[in-house]
């Protein structure tokens, strides 16, 4: 049975962030199917994502669909007190709706999700209580968790408001009938979760966060509002507890704390309730980037004219690059990448795309746009990581790198031997340390051979960089003005990625840099899915958060 979690928090709290970052961090952690109901929905495992943002491999409820579309309008209204409420707690039914489903469908261990509609309504409505007025006195009309108490006895037990509750609680019996009228429609708005975790922070410190985004600044997002909401949600934190149990509820002050102090807090928390659900299994182990999955013969063709793929995958998206996918089967780089996935060898095709002349297969191959951004990430790295190297080396010091996984170590080598063309002197300044699983041998001798032609201090480790042994090898080189983990955030089981962070987080020097990369799910995504690839993803927020959790300043990473 799926444990129900619900984060609340008024604007600026990190509610949205929190609840998107926590399922990777309780699957990682706890081996769990975790997932969420927010900003984004999402499945993860330990070992990959099963639902995603533009990622639906085995579909997606409509409900989910509705929530988005209710959430747009919610947003295009935010400022009219009329019709903003009805927008936003028509988006909170489906968004729960939608929470609830996907726990059944996927059977999931734990959803944490953004708000609930019940407990949502009750904090926010306040604020909304005099559609021609603003906010109205911090005290919310005398209500004390009593009251919020009744009010979840009525609409959810059915029993009858007490005689000294009436006179406060006299829009209930309207409150009855919306909630008969949402039922009918499918959905269950007085419905609530299993836990609640309210992420307290000051009327004052919101208004410095939601002013720092920059952005405009809603009606409702005013010093005024604001406290009301807080004090609004307390007592119903408060009464939630008193209905359901006082271990049910948690509040987390967040003035002073980090995301990541804030999501091991709530890990903490929950751990005793679901210790229990934890998996003994854990990912099969094979290399990276590859896939344990037939993909020759009748077996490839067996994947690639099924339904799913031809017609929900393939003809939908022909216009954006699946064309290219077929021509796979025929071009020398195609069978390269089914005989080994995405290794050193084919990731080195894809780097030196423009240092030969390819055949018409090859560059439709080069051109898909996942090898595309593979290609245009790696110059984004090379330029970012040229002048850090550069400062660092006029210091005169030592300058320590680690990679891992390396490969061909081109985003270190080229900026390398840009600096070396220079000054070549400097290279005696540098050691790097690199690492990689090297599954068909071919990396280790000729990153060996390109280091010795630049003059730098090397040394390459063949191995798996989650090993004890080979930390213990790394370390004795530590600490490390900059750690390279590129390219392997995707195909890396969570709880050894989260274990990675946190060991680079600690042998990485003080005014070191850690350089990492993430990738959100785009339509080619359903591709490797469907042939038997297993993916992780990420969008930006959620893995500075990941970062944070981890040690790092993850909301100063750029």
């Amino acid at each position: 049975m799926t444990l129900h979690v619900c984060v609340l928090g008024t604007d600026g709290s990190g509610k949205s962030t929190i609840t998107a970052t926590l399922p990777c961090i309780l699957a990682a952690e706890m081996s769990l199917r975790a997932g969420s109901a927010g900003d984004m929905f999402q499945i993860v495992d330990s070992d990959e994502d099963h639902l995603a943002p533009k990622f639906h491999p085995d579909g997606f409820p409509i409900t989910g669909h509705k929530a988005r579309w209710f959430k747009r309008l919610a947003k295009l209204t935010v400022n009219n007190r009329r019709l903003y409420p009805f927008f936003k707690l028509t988006q909170m039914a489906l968004q729960d709706s939608t929470a609830r489903k996907l726990g059944r469908r996927y059977a999931a261990d734990i959803i944490v999700s953004d708000g609930n509609t019940l407990l949502s309504a009750m904090g926010r409505a306040v604020n909304y209580s005099n559609p021609e007025g603003g906010a109205g006195d911090v005290n919310t009309g005398g209500l004390d968790s009593a009251d919020l108490k009744v009010i979840f006895e009525y609409l959810l037990d059915g029993k009858p408001v007490p005689r000294e509750s009436e006179g406060k609680l006299c829009w209930l019996g309207k409150a009855k009938t919306v909630q008969r009228m949402a039922r009918i429609l499918g959905l269950d708005a007085a419905w609530l979760p299993d836990v609640v975790v309210f992420l307290d922070l000051s009327p004052e410190v919101a208004m410095e966060r939601i002013a720092s985004r920059g952005k405009r600044i809603d009606r409702h997002e005013n010093r005024d509002d604001l406290a009301q909401v807080r004090s609004m949600y307390l007592k119903t934190v408060e009464a939630f507890a008193q209905y359901r149990s006082p271990k049910a509820a948690y509040i987390r002050g967040v003035d002073k704390t980090t995301p990541g102090e804030t999501l091991q807090a709530i890990v903490d928390m929950l751990g005793p309730r679901v210790s229990s659900r934890q998996s003994n299994e854990r990912p099969k182990k094979i290399p990276l980037g590859t896939t344990d999955v037939k993909l020759t013969g009748s077996a490839i063709w067996g994947k690639l004219l099924s339904y799913r793929y031809l017609v929900k995958y393939l003809i939908i998206n022909w216009f954006r690059g699946t064309w290219r996918e077929p021509t796979f089967l025929f071009s020398g780089l195609g069978r390269l990448f089914r005989r080994e996935g995405y290794s050193a060898g084919t990731m080195r095709a894809i780097y030196d795309r423009d240092s030969k002349r390819y055949g018409l297969g090859d560059r439709i191959f080069l051109e898909y746009p996942l090898h595309r951004a593979v290609y245009d990430r790696l110059h984004i790295l090379t330029r970012n990581i040229e002048p850090e190297l550069e400062k660092r080396l006029q210091t005169g010091r030592e300058v320590r790198i680690f990679t891992a996984p390396c490969g061909f170590a081109y985003d270190l080598f080229l900026p390398l031997e840009a600096i070396a063309s220079r000054t070549p002197q400097a290279m005696k300044q540098v050691r790097l340390m690199a690492a990689d699983l090297d599954p068909h041998g071919h990396i280790g001798e000729e990153v060996t051979e390109r280091a010795r032609r630049l003059g730098i201090r090397f040394e390459f480790l063949r191995g798996d960089i989650m090993e004890a042994a080979m930390h213990s090898k790394l370390e004795q080189a530590a600490p490390y003005d900059i750690v390279l983990f590129v390219g392997l955030s995707g195909w890396l089981p969570k709880p050894q990625t989260i274990l990675h962070l946190k060991w680079a987080h600690r042998n990485v020097r003080e005014d070191g840099i850690f350089v990492s990369d993430c990738f959100t799910p785009e339509f080619y995504a359903l591709s490797g899915r469907y042939v038997g690839y297993k993916a992780n993803y990420y969008a930006p927020d959620v893995y500075r958060a990941l970062l944070d959790y981890c040690g790092f300043d993850g909301l100063g990473a750029h």
